[in-house]
């Protein structure tokens, strides 16, 4: 046996609620049993069907109709206060809606054309409005707000499916400025300057406690200026944007606000990437020109511990060696040197020991070793060999 209609509405309305026990009713129209789950019953019917609890004979369901169609209110009740309202024009759901739990009103509703329009509203226990709804055909037109049960606003926005904060580009807010929302205890969770209904200026963020977690700059609803995150006071990270978009330097802290790592953004591109040691040196440096990087590593010291020169792979994007990559010792005399071509080692390979003695001098062709020399620290030879392509050492003669 299938729901009746009004039931139908409340799981759609309402899918968070587990249905109510049914109870067994008999209907009646002009003091006629009708059946409501027969349509040729109804169909061509005006007026009011009046269906009542078989056991305690209370009201729990009626229908109004015209000319075999709902039109005008259905309203479905349940023990416990628990009830539907909705209203009909020519079958359709058309006009208001409303919800109670424990018999009083926890949600009304508009709708138009068998659709949910305008104003939707839900309440708290104590009667004060929840959310704050305003539902229109384009998703991202509709609109939200959302109360604590003092009527303190908690977040407000647009678009029901995919949602914005309110004051952001294309959902501006009509009330005053600044807009403020609150944290569940009451505290401010952040502070919104507005110019005509867009953020403008810096907004504010902050903790339960009341702690600021993060400063934003706007300009007419985009992030515009520079956006700093906060922990226990101090700077964690910092990001520049430009009409919406990164660009410039976004900067992580060490929890003693010394720089941690600096990434510079252009045009959606990380260009820049400068990691810090705590003492302020530089760590490593990686920079992107076009399809081509250098990638750098230093010592605490603040001296260069190697350099590795890269090239966007062919149909990877990604950073293969491609060019010279040397590395140093740390009296800042040569460690070693190779070529490379697109990830492959190609050319001449040199290593220095720690006291500047040339200890191997190799070539390289497509990645594979062709020759090699090796010296011990001393200067002595110790392998002096060439190579097949399968890396096997050729006899000599």
């Amino acid at each position: 046996m299938r729901a009746p209609p009004v039931m139908r509405l409340l799981l759609l309305s309402v899918p968070l609620l587990s249905a109510p026990a049914w109870a067994i009713a008999d209907c009646s129209f002009q003091g006629k049993p009708i059946n409501l789950d027969n349509g040729s019953s109804t169909a061509t019917l005006t007026g009011t069907v009046r269906c009542l609890d078989r056991d305690t004979k209370e009201e729990t369901h009626t229908v109004s109709f015209k000319n075999g169609k709902q039109d005008g209110w259905e309203v479905r009740r349940w023990p416990g206060g628990r009830a539907v309202e909705q209203e009909y024009r020519a079958g359709k759901r058309q006009g208001g809606f409303k919800r109670y739990e424990e018999g009083r009103l926890v949600e009304t509703a508009q709708y138009v054309d068998d659709n949910a329009r305008g104003e939707e509203l839900r309440y708290h226990p104590n009667g004060k409005v929840s959310r704050r709804v305003d539902r229109q055909p384009d998703d991202a037109r509709s609109s939200f707000a959302d109360y604590d049960d003092t009527g303190r606003l908690t977040s407000a926005g647009c678009g029901l499916q995919t949602s914005r904060e309110a004051g952001t580009k294309d959902c501006p807010w009509k009330g005053p400025s600044p807009l403020v929302f609150f944290h569940p205890n009451g505290q401010k969770r952040a502070v919104i300057p507005l110019k005509d209904g867009l953020r403008q200026g810096v907004t504010e963020s902050f903790d339960s406690k009341g702690q600021r977690t993060g400063t934003t700059a706007f300009a007419a609803g985009l992030r515009d200026g520079v956006s700093t995150e906060f922990y226990e006071g101090t700077a964690r990270r910092s990001t520049t944007y430009v009409q919406g978009k990164q660009e410039g330097d976004e900067t992580e802290y060490f929890n003693d606000g010394a720089k941690k790592q600096v990434t510079t953004w252009k045009d959606r591109q990380k260009v820049k990437r400068v990691e810090y040691f705590q003492n302020g040196e530089r760590k490593r440096e990686f920079v992107v020109t076009g399809t081509r990087a250098v990638d750098s590593l230093f010592l605490d010291d603040g001296s260069l511990r190697q350099r590795e020169n890269l090239a966007m792979e062919d149909g990877r994007g990604r950073f293969v060696p491609d060019g010279l990559t040397e590395s140093f010792l740390p009296d800042g005399g040569p460690q070693s040197r190779e070529h490379y071509v697109q990830g492959d080692a190609e050319g001449q390979r040199q290593v220095w020991a720690e006291n500047g003695v040339l200890v191997e001098d190799s070539q390289w062709a497509k990645g594979r070793v062709t020759a090699r020399k090796r010296w011990n620290p001393d200067g002595g030879l110790v392998e002096d060999d060439t190579f097949y392509e399968d890396g096997s050492r050729k006899k000599k003669p």
